[in-house]
């Protein structure tokens, strides 16, 4: 009798799987448009829309008292990138927005992509958003990557942003050729999104929720959501199991990959080299854009209150900007600059960069240098504007220097270093 209701139970749950296998999560997303063309693009200036900061400082923050003089040196052309990241050895690991990996060796060479890319990547469009080295990539050659994925049974043709970012990981062959061993970590839900490996090994991922032209932001209620992976910071282990003290593990109906809540689009992802904690960039609708420093279950506001308006130019839930249980930003942009990658400078090639956040500005065409004070926003330097060039991404390089990359197809690889 024993086993037979074991054998009944057992069955239950393979039915149960069966079931679920079946029949998967279904994620929502807007109707495709009614007339063809993309949407407009990443960011739009409102007509004379100033909301009013929380604290002094807390947007058009002064001018630096303290800079410094540099020089832009090239380090690598052709590149269509979306994140790049430093190899223990210098060389330069690049994401590319058309779905490549490919590697800058230190003389500035590009190599071919590499081969082994995943079998389940959508290459419309965006199809690969950033790549990140193990911490012990030196030893293990593990890597981890966002890209999007199509769901099974999606007609792209009737969906905007149809597909989903997932986490994966794998290693870099030995001859540096291809990856191997890819594993599908997680199906992040969001329409976009980075990774980022923290000091104890776990992995930070920051998702997006549907959001642009003729897309209410209100009706996309799923940053708020706690049984919804869109518009988080989420937080897995680097086998994509999950971590047992994030926030919301034992909360009924919640995700427990999720570590934070209330984003719209963020797009840079940084971790500060003292505190540890967690920033983001994220880019608003019209007005808006904001840094955010992220703590373990805290709720970021949108789309209940923001600093900006919807692409209509007509106002967020009545333009609120602050409510009890949400968190402010630590800074503010409105007009846009439509922030992408984010890096803090510790090096010291440059003494008075120490602490720094910087920002890549894709809509502002330049890198902005956020001079920090106890989380608080008391300078704001603009650099690389003579490039004219829409900046993608920064990271300080293991020589100090500081590095950016230039979006399109085109792109560029630089790097400041002390002018002489």
């Amino acid at each position: 009798m024993h086993r037979r209701l074991l054998g009944i139970a057992a069955g239950v749950a393979l039915g149960m799987a069966a079931m679920n296998a079946q029949a998967p999560r279904v994620v929502p997303r807007p109707p495709a448009p009614a007339t063809p063309g993309a949407p407009a693009g990443e960011s739009a200036t409102p007509d004379g829309y100033q909301p009013i900061p929380q604290w002094l400082g807390q947007t058009h923050a002064a001018l630096p008292a303290r800079t410094a003089a540099y020089a832009v040196e090239t380090v690598a052309e052709g590149v269509n990138g979306a994140w790049f990241r430093f190899l223990p050895d210098g060389r330069i690991l690049v994401a590319e927005k058309n779905g490549r990996i490919r590697i800058v060796s230190q003389d500035g060479k590009l190599s071919s992509p590499l081969g082994g890319m995943p079998s389940n990547m959508y290459a419309a469009g965006q199809g690969l958003y950033s790549v990140q080295p193990d911490r012990r990539f030196a030893a293990n050659r593990t890597i981890y990557l966002t890209y999007a994925v199509l769901p099974e049974g999606v007609d792209a043709a009737k969906q905007r942003s149809p597909s989903h970012v997932h986490v994966a990981s794998a290693k870099i062959s030995s001859d540096d050729m291809r990856l191997e061993d890819v594993k599908d970590l997680l199906d992040a839900e969001g329409i976009g999104g980075r990774v980022i490996q923290s000091a104890d090994g776990t992995l930070l991922i920051e998702t997006s929720v549907p959001a642009g032209l003729g897309i209410k932001s209100e009706d996309w209620m799923q940053p708020q959501q706690l049984d919804s992976l869109m518009g988080k910071v989420l937080r897995i282990n680097a086998d994509g199991s999950i971590p047992k003290d994030n926030p919301f593990v034992d909360k009924p109906g919640a995700r427990p990959e999720i570590y934070a809540l209330g984003f719209r689009d963020p797009q840079g992802l940084a971790i500060h080299p003292k505190t540890g904690k967690v920033w983001t960039s994220e880019h608003g609708p019209r007005g808006g854009d904001e840094i955010n420093a992220v703590e373990k279950g805290k709720n970021y506001g949108f789309p209940v209150i923001g600093y900006g308006r919807d692409y209509t130019g007509k106002p967020i839930n009545n333009d609120k900007t602050a409510q009890a249980g949400m968190e402010q930003p630590v800074y503010f942009w409105t007009p846009d600059i439509a922030p992408a990658g984010i890096g803090f400078y510790s090096g010291k090639l440059f003494p008075a960069w120490q602490g720094d956040l910087f920002v890549s500005e894709l809509a502002g065409k330049c890198l902005a240098r956020l001079v920090l004070k106890d989380e608080r926003v008391i300078g704001e330097e603009r650099l690389l504007v003579d490039l004219n060039a829409r900046i993608r991404a920064v990271n300080e390089g293991p020589d100090g220097a500081l590095y950016a990359m230039t979006d399109g197809n085109g792109g560029k690889i630089v790097k400041l270093v002390p002018k002489k």
